[in-house]
C-alpha cells in the first residue's frame, strides 16, 4: 500500500491552466471595460451588482479550502457531529440580515468598522480593524499553503509552484479588476468547487453500490452519530456547542466581517442584500453536506484498510485523505483528478482573493483616510495596496511552512476573533448604554480568556472512532500504530495532532483535570465580551455621572421596535387610568346636570 504519486495527464494540466487563465481573464476584462475610476467602483463594484454572483461569492468565501479538505477528515475520524453545524449556518445569516444590515445601509458605510467609529469612536474602529487584518492575513496564508502541501504529497504538483501560481493569479485579477472581478471569479470558482465534490460523490457511489450502501457501511462503522444533548463543557461535541459554533461564526462573518459585509454592500439596497444572504444559505448547507458525504465515502472505501495506520505510510497526514482518495480512485480517468484539484485550488483562490480585496478596503478606509484626511486616495493607490497584500500573503506562506504550528495558530486566531467581534457589533446595534471604554474592556477580557483556553491548558486527546487496519499486505501482528497528524481544521480550532489510531480500543488513563472542549471557546468569548462590555459601560457611566444618548440610526430596527413596544406597554396603564378618570368625570357631570334639571322642574311646579 505504498504511495505512488499521481502523475497528472495533459487533460489534468489543461483543467488547471484553464482555471487560472479564466480567473485572470475575468480580472483583465473588468480592467478593460471599467468606465468609472472611483474607489466605490473598485472596492464596492459601484454598488450595482446582481444578487446571484454575490450569493455565490458569500458561499465561496465562507467555505475555504480548509473546509473542503478538513471536513471529510472530521467525518472519517469523528463521525457526523459537525453536520449539525448547518442548523447554525441557517439561523445565523438570517439574524444578521435583520439586525445588522439595515444599519450598514442606513449609514452608507464603506466598511463594517466605519459603523463602529460612528457608534463608539476611532479607537474601537482601529482595534477591531487591526484584529480583523491580522487574523485574516495569517488564515489566508495558511489557506494558501496547506492545500499545496497536501497535494504535493500525493501528486506531482510542486508545493511552491502551487503557492506562487495561486498567489500571482489572485493578486493579478484582484489588482486589475477590483471587487467585480473578485465576485465573478468567486462564482466561477464556486461552480468548480461543487463539481469536484460531485465528481467524488458520483465515483464513490459507483464504487460502493450507491448512497444507501455508503450510509449502511458508515452506520456499521459508527460514523453516523448524533451529538449529545448535554451542557457538559468537556464533551468534545454536543448539540449545543456545535449549533452555537455554527451560528456564532456565521453571524460574525455576515454581520461583523469586512469580507462578507463588503460583498453585501455591493448591492443597490437592503432588500437585495437580504435576497443574496438567503440565497447563499442553501449553498452553504449543500456544500457542507457534500463535504460530509465525501468523508463518509472515503471512510467506506478505506474501511478495511486504513491508510493512516498502515506501516507502509501511504500518507503522513489526515489532511491528505481527500487528495489520496482522488489518487486511488480517479487516476485511470483522465481529467477527473485535474477537476478535483481545480476544486481545491478554487477554494483557495476564492479565499485569498476575497482576503486581498478586503484587506485593501480596510487599509484604505479604516486607516489611511482617517489618519491622512487630506490625502487624495485614488484607485491607483488601492491597486498598489492590493498588490502589496498579495505579495505579503505569498511571503507569509513561506513563513508558515518553516513554522508548521502556525497553520493551527492561524485558525485558532479566527476562532478567537469570532466571539468578541460579534459581541462588539451586538453591543453597538442592540444597546444604548454601552460606551467605547466598556467595549474595549470587553474585547480585552474576551481575548485574554479565549487565548488562555486555547493555548495554556494541556489539550485533552479525544478518542477517534475505530479504524480497521486489515490490509492484505500487512502483518497480522501489527494491529495498532501511533501516528501524528498535522492539523488542518475546519473553520475553527481543531487538532488531530498526537492522536493514537488503533483498531483495538485501549483503556484511557483517568485524568481528573478539567478540559474545556474547543467548541465552547467562541461562545465563552462572546458571552465574556457582552458581560464586560455592557456592565463595564454601566459602571463607567455611573462613575462619570453621564448618560449615553445614541441616535436611532445607529441601532438595529429590531432593537428600536422592542423599545417602542416596551414604552407603549408602560404608557398603556397611565392611559387607562386617564380614561377611567375622564369617564368618571363625565358621569359625575351628567349627574349634576340631571339634579339641576330636576330641581328647576320641581320649583316650576
Amino acid at each position: 500500500m505504498k504511495l505512488e504519486k499521481l502523475t497528472l495527464s495533459v487533460v489534468d494540466y489543461a483543467f488547471l491552466a484553464a482555471t487560472l487563465l479564466v480567473s485572470s481573464g475575468i480580472g483583465l476584462y473588468f480592467q478593460i471595460t471599467s468606465k468609472k475610476r472611483t474607489n466605490e467602483e473598485y472596492l464596492l463594484a459601484g454598488k450595482n451588482m446582481s444578487v446571484t454572483p454575490v450569493a455565490f461569492s458569500l458561499m465561496a468565501t465562507f467555505m475555504s479550502s480548509t473546509t473542503l479538505m478538513g471536513l471529510p477528515v472530521e467525518m472519517y475520524l469523528y463521525g457526523t457531529n459537525m453536520t449539525f453545524m448547518n442548523l447554525g449556518f441557517i439561523l445565523g445569516p438570517i439574524i444578521t440580515s435583520y439586525v445588522f444590515m439595515p444599519i450598514f445601509f442606513a449609514n452608507d458605510v464603506s466598511t463594517a468598522y466605519e459603523y463602529l467609529e460612528k457608534r463608539f469612536g476611532k479607537t474601537t474602529r482601529r482595534l477591531i480593524s487591526a484584529m480583523f487584518a491580522f487574523q485574516l492575513l495569517l488564515f489566508t496564508s495558511a489557506s494558501l499553503y496547506a492545500p499545496a502541501l497536501a497535494l504535493s504529497a500525493v501528486t506531482n504538483v510542486s508545493m511552491w509552484m502551487s503557492v506562487i501560481a495561486i498567489g500571482i493569479v489572485c493578486t493579478f485579477y484582484c489588482t486589475l479588476g477590483g471587487m467585480k472581478a473578485v465576485l465573478w471569479t468567486d462564482m466561477f470558482q464556486a461552480v468548480l468547487m461543487f463539481a469536484a465534490l460531485f465528481a467524488i460523490i458520483i465515483k464513490g457511489c459507483l464504487l460502493l453500490g450507491g448512497i444507501g450502501k455508503i450510509f449502511e457501511i458508515a452506520n456499521e462503522g459508527g460514523r453516523l452519530v448524533l451529538p449529545r444533548f448535554t451542557f457538559d463543557l468537556e464533551a468534545h461535541y454536543s448539540m449545543f456547542n456545535v449549533f452555537a459554533q455554527g451560528m456564532i461564526i456565521t453571524m460574525s462573518a455576515y454581520g461583523g466581517s469586512q469580507i462578507q459585509v463588503q460583498r453585501l454592500m455591493t448591492l443597490k439596497n437592503l432588500n437585495k442584500s437580504i435576497q443574496a444572504t438567503f440565497l447563499s444559505i442553501p449553498m452553504l448547507v449543500l456544500f457542507q453536506l457534500s463535504c460530509c458525504l465525501c468523508g463518509l465515502i472515503i471512510y467506506a472505501y478505506f474501511r478495511s484498510c486504513d491508510p493512516l495506520t498502515s506501516p507502509d505510510s501511504p500518507i503522513q497526514s489526515a489532511d491528505q485523505l481527500f487528495p489520496y482518495f482522488t489518487t486511488a480512485t480517479l487516476s485511470n480517468l483522465p481529467g477527473l483528478p485535474g477537476l478535483c484539484i481545480c476544486g481545491i485550488f478554487s477554494a483557495t483562490l476564492s479565499t485569498v482573493s476575497s482576503a486581498i480585496n478586503s484587506l485593501a478596503s480596510v487599509t484604505s478606509e479604516d486607516f489611511l483616510k482617517p489618519i491622512f484626511p487630506n490625502f487624495n486616495l485614488t484607485v491607483f493607490h488601492n491597486k498598489v495596496i492590493s498588490l502589496v497584500f498579495g505579495a505579503i500573503c505569498v511571503g507569509v506562506s513561506f513563513f508558515v511552512a518553516s513554522l508548521g504550528h502556525l497553520i493551527k495558530m492561524s485558525v485558532v486566531i479566527v476562532g478567537l476573533v469570532a466571539g468578541p467581534n460579534l459581541a462588539v457589533f451586538l453591543l453597538a446595534a442592540c444597546t444604548t448604554t454601552t460606551t467605547e471604554e466598556g467595549v474595549i474592556l470587553g474585547i480585552l477580557a474576551s481575548l485574554t480568556l479565549s487565548a488562555y483556553l486555547s493555548f495554556i491548558p494541556q489539550n485533552k486527546t479525544h478518542p477517534i472512532l475505530p479504524l480497521s487496519n486489515e490490509c492484505p499486505t500487512l502483518e497480522t501482528s501489527e494491529s495498532s500504530f501511533t501516528t501524528t497528524f498535522p492539523s488542518l481544521p475546519y473553520s475553527s480550532v481543531n487538532s488531530y495532532s498526537n492522536t493514537t489510531v488503533s483498531s483495538i480500543s485501549r483503556p484511557e488513563t483517568e485524568d481528573e483535570s478539567f478540559h474545556l472542549s474547543y467548541m465552547w471557546i467562541s461562545t465563552l468569548g462572546l458571552i465574556t465580551c457582552l458581560i464586560f462590555g455592557y456592565f463595564g459601560s454601566m459602571i463607567i457611566s455611573c462613575v462619570r455621572g453621564t448618560s449615553n444618548k445614541v441616535p436611532e440610526i445607529y441601532l438595529s430596527p429590531i432593537r428600536i421596535r422592542f423599545s417602542k413596544m416596551s414604552k407603549n406597554t408602560k404608557e398603556q396603564p397611565d392611559k387607562d387610568r386617564t380614561s377611567n378618570t375622564e369617564i368618571n368625570g363625565k358621569t359625575n357631570e351628567i349627574s349634576v346636570i340631571n339634579l339641576t334639571c330636576k330641581t328647576e322642574y320641581e320649583s316650576n311646579l
